[in-house]
């Protein structure tokens, strides 16, 4: 285990979440836009992402012994130095997001031949690994918190760093979009909806936000379109190597002004982008000629 490796690999990832963070979220968050690494104290590093909107709860990532001693593994989430504030996020959230574990500061210890770093007393059992677990720990009377997931990929190669970045911005796209449909989305400080897509009715933006979530529709479309984008025509393994092979978005040709809710999704419905082009058709008008408007743009036929 090297900590110069681990290093590059945990910088991999925070900047591979980092770019596509932004279309994920919606505007719900303010994202950082370069990787600082710091201390975790669990015998590895952190990596500040960005923080939610008016709440003081931070995205972050974190590659560290902490779940067990002796390897070092991703966990992706959310931090609040409130822990009120982390648990009122968490109390919204729908029944699927909650925690499956609580751990606290009588799960931990000092790391062996350390006396600052911290792991937990027991290894973190493998059914609780890839599911959501709150953390709440207390020190100098003030109580933090942690809500997010341990990974139990090893990340040994670049395909297994790319598969965490997936699972890592699922995760948190779920999250977020799990307070969108909530009542007490507005009071968590949640943008409303016609901020995002502005002069688009409240009804088919939820709407279409719930399509958007059909992951089994958009990853057939992405492995259809060979996970190229049908605008720049780029694939992000060209651009970054293995690590973006199989990394794309999906974008809905159909205009959101026709959407009803008594059409569902299909795949015809789709088509893969990369990041940037997905933002920039969202800039556009919401019309079906968007796509080869787009492309115009970019002098291509």
């Amino acid at each position: 285990m090297s900590d110069v490796d681990d290093k590059e690999k945990l910088t991999i990832v925070a900047q591979e979440i980092l770019r596509p963070l932004p279309v994920k979220l919606r505007g719900l968050a303010n994202v950082r836009t370069e990787v600082k690494l710091k201390e975790s104290y669990t015998k590895g590093w952190r990596v500040e992402l960005g923080s939610l909107k008016h709440r003081s709860l931070r995205l972050e990532v974190w590659f560290c012994e902490y779940p067990k001693q002796g390897r070092r593994l991703f966990w992706y989430g959310l931090y609040a130095v409130q822990a009120e504030n982390l648990r009122a996020f968490i109390d919204v959230l729908p029944e699927s997001l909650r925690p499956v574990k609580q751990l606290s500061g009588l799960d931990m210890r000092l790391a062996t031949g350390s006396s600052q770093d911290y792991v937990l007393k027991r290894s973190l059992e493998k059914e609780h690994f890839n599911h959501p677990i709150y953390e709440e720990y207390q020190e100098s009377g003030q109580r933090y918190a942690y809500y997010g997931t341990f990974d139990s990929s090893l990340s040994e190669n670049s395909n297994a760093l790319a598969a965490i970045v997936v699972r890592a911005l699922s995760f948190f796209e779920e999250v977020l979009a799990g307070l969108r449909t909530t009542p007490a989305a507005v009071d968590l400080g949640t943008p409303d909806e016609s901020d995002v897509y502005i002069g688009i009715e409240r009804r088919v933006v939820k709407l279409h936000l719930s399509r958007e979530r059909r992951r089994d529709l958009a990853e057939r479309c992405k492995r259809r379109d060979n996970y190229r984008c049908r605008v720049c025509e780029m694939t992000f393994r060209e651009v970054y190597g293995d690590i973006g092979r199989t990394f794309a978005e999906a974008h809905h040709v159909t205009p959101l002004s026709r959407l009803s809710n008594t059409v569902e999704s299909s795949i015809d419905d789709l088509i893969t982008v990369c990041s940037n082009c997905h933002q920039m058709l969202h800039r556009l008008d919401g019309e079906a000629g968007d796509v080869p408007k787009l492309r115009r743009m970019l002098h291509r036929p």
